[in-house]
């Protein structure tokens, strides 16, 4: 409702808003986080891992046909009479069998990849739709204050990049980890049924390889981190960018801007190009070690089978080296697949960051009911700061008074004095650092959110329109409202006019932020949203800055025909709305300095005073 600037002091950033230098987040905790929100759909990730199996076992068993077609059949017709059918070698059964097991693979194979990538898109798909539901209901609960201290372009890059970043993990994951898992499994168990000791020795470079990777993959997690920081601070510079566009035009800033925001897209692409060479190098790292291997294994197999050690066969070593060749595709694809989750990863952590946001629900668990607001509202000896240490940064102190109900109490002072903040405790944005805020002798903080906030409607110094007609913007606050109620909201508004001068009417799109309206019309569609309301307590912080002198009149009119039906605050600049007030509080450094109706106030000679007579001067 309020700015920083409103308030006596300003509010500090959080942690998330400006990114300090840190640990990454250990790996396997994201990892399992990123699986347990996918595991809902268990039944196709079964399907996956039985389409899975069933791939591997086909591509296996395609090898290992070479071992009796070679021994069995090649190599024997090779030594037989010339003329030699080399089909007669063989018993036409077992010759049956093979010929199935290889008609067998063709059919399974192909369909068994089709539904494995297919299933895991579609869980990745699910998992995003998701998670963006999840991600828009906790910054739609979130704490007034985090929205107030964090910037807008870090939750948007957490909320859009980190959360593509981190599904790109689940797709990794699903669609390429998994089959190279399970050939890889498949392939180690191939070959130590061929040869267990060539499979002994291939096994051999499973540890540096697993260093190997260690090493790389902690040091792509930590800088994708910081990619991404810079990839936030380079979205917020975006939208301050856009955000203030006039004022950028207005003061000749386009070239200080420009040069800005070149700076954050360097340091972005230097930091990208960091992670890039480290997947570069790690993938070069082990695609030696694994030729080196390949190549070692190989010819130590072929001076086995040339000197008939171990039992080993030509047909022997080539379905081994058919086998290994197979395997190496999955050890490339578990390299490449391990670079990405540990650079993808890092987003689960900024990701996670936002959906383990507080959520102001919590704090209703254990409140009770609205009571029949019948009396007063009530300011108990209340302090406040939003970053209190040893009683230093407090912005209201010591605040005591009380409002009966049906009153129209003004709210002035100068800026910074803190007279939005108050009403933010009274909206219950906070809680009192000291004190507390009461109705009917009820602590506020002790009665549920939401059925207190039904007996209240605000009207804000900047009012937001949604991209929706005017109707419905007047309307939001009440669904259920009929068309002759917003039109009589609308007219106490002073907005029926103008409205109706509208292309479409009430049927009108106000376009983005209400853009295609003036301040002042958005401000009467935004006090016709509030009076359709009917609350008990009415709130008017500024909004009556940017109204003509008639419509003015007709808004004084209209809160002078609430009285003894609502209560009425109203935090003002423009002084001349308040004059009538029934009583008038002025706030001078977080604390009521002058309390009193408007000839009373004036009578003193005191803050009010000037403040009235610096206003007229105006």
């Amino acid at each position: 409702m309020s700015g920083p600037n409103e308030d006596s002091g300003a509010r500090p950033k959080s942690p998330e808003a400006t990114p300090a230098r840190r640990e990454p987040v250990p790996v396997l905790p994201l990892l399992r986080r990123l699986v347990q929100i996918s595991l809902v759909y268990w039944t196709q990730l079964l399907a996956i891992a039985f389409l899975g199996v069933a791939f591997a076992a086909m591509r296996y068993l395609r090898a290992w046909l070479i071992q009796p077609a070679l021994d069995e059949i090649a190599i024997p017709a090779m030594s037989q009479a010339a003329g030699a059918d080399p089909l007669d070698l063989i018993d036409p059964d077992r010759l049956v069998m093979l010929g199935g097991l290889l008609v067998m693979t063709l059919i399974v194979s192909p369909p068994a990849m089709v539904g494995r990538m297919y299933l895991g898109t579609r869980i990745v798909a699910c998992v995003r739709r998701d998670v963006d539901q999840l991600v828009a209901r906790r910054l739609l609960h979130a704490p007034l204050q985090r929205h107030e201290t964090q910037s807008t372009g870090d939750f948007l890059s957490r909320a859009m990049a980190d959360t593509q970043l981190a599904m790109r993990t689940l797709d990794v994951l699903y669609r390429e980890m998994l089959i190279n898992i399970f050939m890889l499994v498949g392939g180690v168990i191939a070959m130590f049924a061929v040869s267990w000791q060539l499979a002994s020795i291939s096994l051999i470079t499973i540890i540096p390889l697993a260093l190997l990777l260690r090493y790389f993959g902690t040091r792509i997690h930590r800088k994708t981190e910081r990619r991404q920081e810079s990839q936030s601070d380079l979205l917020q510079r975006l939208v301050s960018l856009l955000g203030g566009i006039k004022e950028i035009k207005v003061f000749r800033g386009q070239d200080k801007e420009d040069a800005r925001f070149a700076e954050e897209t360097n340091r972005y692409f230097r930091r990208g190009m960091r992670v890039v060479w480290n997947q570069v190098l790690a993938k070069g790292t082990t695609e030696a070690l694994n030729q080196t291997l390949a190549a070692v294994v190989i010819c130590f197999g072929f001076y086995c089978a040339l000197h008939g050690l171990f039992d080993l066969t030509i047909g022997k070593l080539a379905t081994f080296g058919a086998i290994m060749m197979t395997v190496y595709k999955p050890v490339k694809g578990l390299t490449a697949n391990f670079s990405n989750i540990m650079e993808s990863v890092a987003g689960a952590g900024r990701l996670f960051s936002l959906l383990d946001l507080e959520d102001e629900r919590d704090d209703d668990l254990a409140v009770g009911a609205m009571p029949e607001f019948s009396k007063s509202i009530r300011f108990r000896d209340v302090d406040f700061g939003y970053d209190v240490r040893d009683g230093e940064g407090l912005v209201l102190e010591g605040v005591d008074f009380e409002v009966q109900k049906g009153e129209f109490v003004a709210i002035v002072g100068r800026t910074g004095s803190g007279k939005s903040t108050l009403l933010d405790l009274l909206l219950r944005f906070y809680k009192p650092t000291r004190g507390r805020v009461e109705i009917d002798g009820v602590d506020l903080a002790t009665i549920e959110r939401g059925a207190f906030l039904d007996h209240v409607a605000v009207v804000a110094q900047e009012p937001f329109l949604f991209d929706e007609t005017i109707l419905e913007n007047i309307r939001y606050g009440r669904p259920d409202a009929t068309r002759e109620e917003i039109e009589r909201a609308a007219r106490v508004a002073s907005a029926d006019g103008f409205i109706m001068e509208q292309p479409q009417g009430y049927e009108t799109s106000v376009g983005e932020f209400g853009g295609q309206l003036s301040h002042g019309q958005r401000q009467r569609i935004a006090i016709a949203r509030a009076m359709l309301a009917d609350p008990d307590i009415l709130i008017f912080d500024e909004a009556t800055s940017a109204l003509d002198t008639m419509t003015e009149r007709a808004v004084q009119e209209a809160i002078n025909a609430s009285r003894g039906q609502r209560t009425v605050f109203v935090v003002a600049h423009r002084l001349s709305t308040i004059r009538s007030a029934d009583r008038i509080l002025v706030v001078e450094g977080g604390r009521i300095a002058e309390s009193g109706s408007h000839d009373a106030l004036m009578a003193q000679d005191g803050l009010y005073r000037n403040l009235v007579e610096a206003s007229d001067r105006s």
